[in-house]
């Protein structure tokens, strides 16, 4: 070997070398922004906590006699939630917010008039996010198992009543509460209402990822998958809301803006191709992300009316 091919071979090895490290540093990045739990002040986020820290303020639930609740998850963590009892309950609908999201923000409108409709709440604050302990979220792949505990809570604390029990959820969390819905014993849920949920854990990561950090798809997500695996317990091909819906029958209500250019509406058509049971899609025009309930109104509150009518149809004709 001449002196001049073993230089381009140590700054071939040397180039290998360097694009591995910087493809293992975009890894890390991305994992920290993708999962880990409070990171956004790592990555400019105090202004947004700032202004829903503010939101809240001003916000109809601010206003109102909550009761701080908790439960312990299945691995150890201590998780929060904020109960609103209503005088002349109907139903109690467990509210889970979304990726980056909280209680306040995702639901304070909707549940505002969830609980005009004679509906108890009970907003859940994820793994890792607001007051819950946790150092990862998990795209509701983790947090399944977390709504399955608050389910049981929520049946400890109603043990002498029938009330009916729904879920809701608004993006990442429509991802949770349809994820829960294939462990859920029949009967225990009377629906489910998801919001702008994303179908693959994998799908919308990697097309946050491309969108953000303009990667493909190998050997990054496979990497990160490694990553997730190891530092957060789970790996983001490993469960979607398409398998589990395709084994329950609980009821959904599926809902998503067509205009939505973070999760595409497209995945709710691909949740609501695969659910097994009774189901009905509404798509709401020129809403963005999060935003069918202000942009379709009535429509939005007399299709979730609607819905609540369907745990009627299904109980025995002697009741």
């Amino acid at each position: 070997m001449t002196k001049r091919s073993a230089k381009w071979l140590i700054a071939a090895a040397g180039a290998a070398v360097s694009g591995i490290l910087f493809l293992k540093m975009v890894v890390d990045i991305f994992f920290v922004y993708a999962a880990r739990g409070r990171s956004l002040k790592l990555l400019g986020g105090r202004k947004r906590d700032k202004a829903k820290r503010q939101q809240y303020e001003n916000s109809w639930l601010k206003k109102q006699p909550l009761t701080s609740v908790s439960i312990q998850s299945e691995d150890g963590l201590k998780l929060r939630g904020h109960y609103l009892k209503h005088p002349e309950e109907k139903r109690i609908i467990l509210c889970f917010h979304g990726w980056r999201g909280t209680w306040t923000s995702d639901f304070d409108k909707l549940a505002q008039w969830f609980y005009q409709e004679g509906s108890s709440l009970l907003l859940v604050e994820q793994r890792a996010q607001g007051e819950s302990e946790g150092k990862y979220m998990g795209f509701g792949i983790l947090e399944r198992k977390d709504c399955c505990r608050w389910l049981d809570f929520v049946r400890e604390m109603y043990a002498e009543s029938e009330i009916p029990v729904y879920l809701a959820g608004v993006s990442m969390g429509a991802a949770t509460v349809l994820m829960a819905a294939g462990e859920i014993p029949q009967g225990q849920v009377k629906g489910i209402l998801a919001d702008c949920g994303f179908s693959s854990a994998y799908d919308i990561v990697l097309r946050t990822g491309k969108n953000k950090f303009h990667v493909r798809e190998y050997p990054l997500m496979k990497w990160l998958n490694r990553r997730c695996r190891k530092k957060a317990g789970y790996a983001l091909d490993e469960y979607t809301a398409m398998d589990s819906v395709s084994k329950t029958e609980i009821p959904v209500l599926f809902v998503h803006g067509d205009a939505d250019d973070f999760v595409p509406w497209e995945m709710s058509k691909a949740n609501y191709e695969a659910c097994k049971g009774k189901k009905k899609l509404l798509l709401a025009e020129g809403a963005r992300h999060c935003q069918s309930f202000e942009v379709l109104g009535d429509l939005y509150k007399d299709t979730v009316k609607e819905f609540f009518e369907w745990e009627k149809e299904s109980r025995p004709a002697d009741t």
